[in-house]
């Protein structure tokens, strides 16, 4: 917040002024100037992934990126369009989940019954 208004003011100006205000606040957040390449805060901000995430999509290689050294690089052109193909993870088998082995000891108790 800039100034407080102490004295009063006409509610035109007031409206003015909070329209400039507005204006200048969406100039900066649509700033042509906004770096192209960066690291993973960039990634984070344009996909809202999680960091932790983001280093699995990197490690899966199903997110364009760039490496040099440790450092992740990322290209804003190449996440956008990533993010407005909406690619999903695509599996060619369907999952399998571990199955229950029977107790033994049931087996053994069943075969008593009878």
């Amino acid at each position: 917040m800039k100034d407080v208004v102490l004295t009063p003011v006409p509610y035109s100006q007031l409206l003015e002024d909070v329209r400039a205000i507005i204006r200048q606040e969406n100039a900066e957040r649509n700033n042509p100037t906004a770096p192209e390449i960066g690291g993973i805060e960039l990634a984070e901000e344009l996909t809202r992934l999680s960091r932790a995430r983001l280093y699995t999509l990197v490690s899966q290689r199903t997110i364009p990126h760039s490496k040099r050294g440790n450092k992740l690089y990322f290209s804003r052109a190449e996440l956008m369009a990533w993010v407005a193909a909406g690619h999903r993870a695509e599996t060619t088998t369907p999952p399998t989940f571990p199955t229950r082995k029977a107790k033994q000891g049931s087996a053994k108790k069943a075969g008593k019954a009878q």
